[in-house]
Parts: structure tokens; sequence; C-alpha cells
């Protein structure tokens, strides 16, 4: 079968300089920033169900029973997974988070939190150093026209 290649703009991201955790993403790719809000809002959304789901006393510990909030954390962990996969258009958040919880707690702020701050840098870097590409490649044609 023959192929088509060209340059996707996709690449390669070690997590934490970790070679055994790869992603691979485009991260110039203006749709992501669409599907970063859509992802926040339903992100932010199951946030506000896990917290109706369990009931925590004021010592911070749950007063639902054990199973009923491991079925709400589960639930809220997979739909943050998808999300992130959703924001990436890629399946990155198993390689990210591993067996790990998403909503995992490090120095008071959450895992996945803490993954989507850390992208966002990467994400804008790129974009800027995409933008300023199209612009020297506009003015090339622009300045024969003047």
């Amino acid at each position: 079968m023959q192929s088509i290649r060209f340059d996707d703009g996709y690449k390669e991201f070690m997590i934490n300089d970790d070679p055994n955790k790869v992603i691979r993403f485009d991260p110039a790719d203006f749709g992501i920033i669409e599907r970063f809000n859509t992802a926040m809002k339903n992100i932010e959304k199951a946030s506000e169900t896990i917290k109706n789901d369990i009931d925590i006393n004021p010592q911070g510990e749950p007063l639902s029973e054990l199973e009923e909030a491991a079925e709400a954390v589960a639930k809220v962990n997979k739909l943050i997974k998808d999300q992130i996969d959703y924001i990436f258009d890629s399946p990155v958040s198993d390689m990210v988070f591993g067996n790990k919880s998403p909503l995992a707690l490090v120095k008071g702020v959450p895992l996945f939190e803490r993954f989507i701050m850390a992208a966002k840098e990467v994400i804008e870097k790129e974009v800027k150093k995409e933008m300023e590409a199209s612009q020297k490649r506009i003015e090339k044609y622009t300045k024969q026209v003047k």
C-alpha cells in the first residue's frame, strides 16, 4: 500500500523526564484551545458532582459509605481521563497518570491540574513559535506584493 507522508505537527514529550512515559500530540493545534475550554467545564461539573456525592465532615472524613465514595471517585477519574484525552486528541491520560488517580493531591493541588498547567506552558510556547513562523512566511509574500 502506498503512503502519503507529511509533517502533521505531532511531537513527542516525556513525562517528568521518564523515557518510558512518552505522550504524542500536536501542541500547535489551535483546536486544543477550544477542547481545553470544553474539557475544563466538564471537569468542573464533575468536581461538583463528587462534592455532592461524597459528604465530608469538618475533620475531612467522608460521611458517605465507602463503596459510594469509591464509585463517585471512579466515575470522576474516568471523566477526567477522558477529558484529558479529548484535550490532546490523543490517548495520553494512561501514560500521564498510570494507575494513580488524577484527583491525587500533590502539595494540595490535584495531579490532573498540575499536568494541565505544565502542558499549557508547552502549548503556549509552541503556538507562539508557530505564529512567528507563519508571520515570517506571510511577510515573505506580502513584501513581494508591495
